[in-house]
């Protein structure tokens, strides 16, 4: 059936089951990524949140001293929409390009602060090339890439199955993977503590070719790493249960 709003509707190809999807201009966004300079916007959104945080919440950093000079990718646990802002105070002598979900750009307001920000869309119900292009841009360029590796928010109190693109990002990057574990109730002063972990040992990996079985041993290393920031809180209870067996 021919469409008559073709020309009001040009930016926004059809989905299978006929639902909008969401059309944006990966080149515009691709140069705001690694554009010189500092975001204004950033520095002071950060800022700010690092007052309310240690006034509201007694933010503690252990581990900063962890975080590598240059390039790396930054990966953290994901239960809040405040969690880019809890890692971002963690390394406030650079900016983290975050890796968001698409749906977000759709909100006029939203997409003009990820611009500011310089935010990377992300497609999560396909293998999405463009972004992978652009985080390695942003690496390439000498800046940190942030990544929530679970890929949606988890409700559960313990993190979700990994995604296994954020391992084939590092190893194609070749870029240190820097874990973060945010660990607190995110209520009003109640403690909150955001530990920073070394990074992930992947010498070994990054000698071999890059194959879904190299990708499945880092992404379960990164899985490793947050359990022991986490002291097992990360795992789900049957894991954890197993892994304190094991320490027996």
């Amino acid at each position: 059936m021919e469409n008559n709003n073709a020309g009001n509707n040009a930016n926004k190809p059809e989905t299978r089951d006929g639902a909008k999807k969401l059309a944006l201009d990966n080149a515009a966004i691709e140069a705001n990524l690694v554009r010189p300079g500092r975001s204004w916007f950033y520095q002071l959104a950060v800022n700010l949140f690092a007052v309310v945080a240690k006034l509201l919440f007694f933010v503690r950093v252990e581990g900063r001293e962890n975080l590598p000079e240059g390039a790396c990718v930054i990966m953290g646990n994901h239960s809040t929409w405040v969690d880019p802002f809890f890692l971002a105070i963690c390394a406030k002598d650079r900016e983290i390009r975050f890796m968001g979900k698409k749906e977000l750009w759709g909100n006029k307001a939203f997409a003009w602060v990820a611009r500011q920000v310089r935010g990377i869309p992300v497609d999560r119900g396909s293998a999405d090339m463009a972004s992978i292009r652009m985080s390695m841009a942003v690496l390439k360029a000498g800046y940190t890439l942030g990544i929530f590796p679970e890929g949606t928010r988890s409700k559960t109190g313990h993190m979700l199955p990994l995604q296994g693109g954020a391992a084939m990002i590092a190893l194609r990057s070749k870029c240190p993977v820097v874990p973060m574990y945010i660990d607190g109730s995110f209520r009003p002063f109640s403690r909150m503590t955001v530990r920073v972990g070394k990074p992930v040992e992947m010498d070994d990996l990054l000698a071999a070719r890059i194959t879904r079985e190299t990708c499945d041993e880092l992404t379960g290393r990164i899985a490793g790493a947050f359990a022991q920031l986490s002291g097992g809180k990360s795992l789900p209870p049957a894991e954890s249960a197993a892994d304190d067996a094991q320490k027996r």
